[in-house]
């Protein structure tokens, strides 16, 4: 008697949801006419993306109709499907988060862009800043893991204008608790306050500002490769009608030697 395999048992299970859109007029309370939500037990995190994205296409869903994809192991929630098979660590989604699954591939090394802006890192009572950019559009941003308010960690970006003066403006900003960018929170006055004075500090010395001149240059030549490759395009469409403008000629040529041929005169 044939021995039958066995059976290997499902680690995790995943959820497969769906709600109305309301941007599409439909209702938010109830699912969509036709569907069940399912509780599948899946092996592992590829499983768990497939029947996700199969549930999905199954039952032509939206973005904004796919509510399922909790994956839980022994009831403890593990992740979460995204829409587009994608699986993130549980939670919402915060200021460096990396998927679990496909798993972040390693960065092959590659050349530094010799265009890529210039930053400075500033410290402060709440943590190390960076800044860079150039004069119209200067960038303001927390070191990422740093920057703490009264012991909780919060990242932030805002932006500013320069002159070659120094600071000429910067926007306030919100704060996000531990980075998530869900959680905003407005920054406090104290922290505007430190911000502001940093950014202003670090401007008020001319060969920082040196800095903001290179990533102007830089961003120059980025508007100058635009440009050329704008004029690229224009070119090889300009050429291709050129081409079809002598195609027409060619064909308006033909049809007149056949007139002759057979005697009949053409109106224009």
């Amino acid at each position: 008697m044939t021995k039958k395999p066995n059976k290997v048992e499902a680690r995790y299970t995943v959820i497969l949801d769906n709600c109305g859109n309301p941007d599409r007029g439909q209702d938010p309370s109830r699912r969509l006419p036709g569907t069940v939500r399912k509780v599948v037990p899946v092996e592992d995190f590829a499983a768990a993306s497939k029947d996700c994205r199969d549930y999905i296409e199954e039952n032509d869903l939206g973005g904004g109709n796919w509510t399922g994809g909790a994956i839980r192991e022994n009831g403890q929630l593990v992740g979460k499907v995204s829409y587009n098979g994608t699986i993130w660590p549980p939670g919402e989604f915060a200021v460096g988060m990396k998927p679990l699954w496909p798993e972040p591939k390693e960065e092959e090394t590659k050349p530094k862009d010799p265009l890529e802006w210039e930053t400075a890192q500033v410290d402060t009572p709440y943590g190390p800043i960076l800044i860079g950019g150039c004069f119209r559009i200067g960038n303001v941003k927390s070191v990422e893991g740093k920057f703490s308010v009264d012991g909780q960690h919060y990242e932030f970006m805002t932006y500013a204008t320069f002159e070659e003066t120094g600071l000429k403006e910067i926007q306030n900003h919100n704060l996000l608790r531990n980075g998530v960018y869900s959680d905003t929170v407005a920054s406090p006055k104290k922290v505007q306050d430190v911000v502001r004075a940093a950014v202003a500090a670090w401007a008020s010395v001319r060969a920082n500002i040196a800095l903001i001149v290179r990533n102007e240059i830089k961003d120059t030549k980025k508007s100058i490769q635009h440009v050329e490759r704008q004029i690229s395009s224009y070119e090889q469409q300009l050429a291709k009608a050129r081409e079809e403008l002598a195609n027409h000629h060619a064909q308006i040529k033909a049809l007149d030697e056949k007139a002759l041929t057979l005697n009949t005169t053409l109106a224009y």
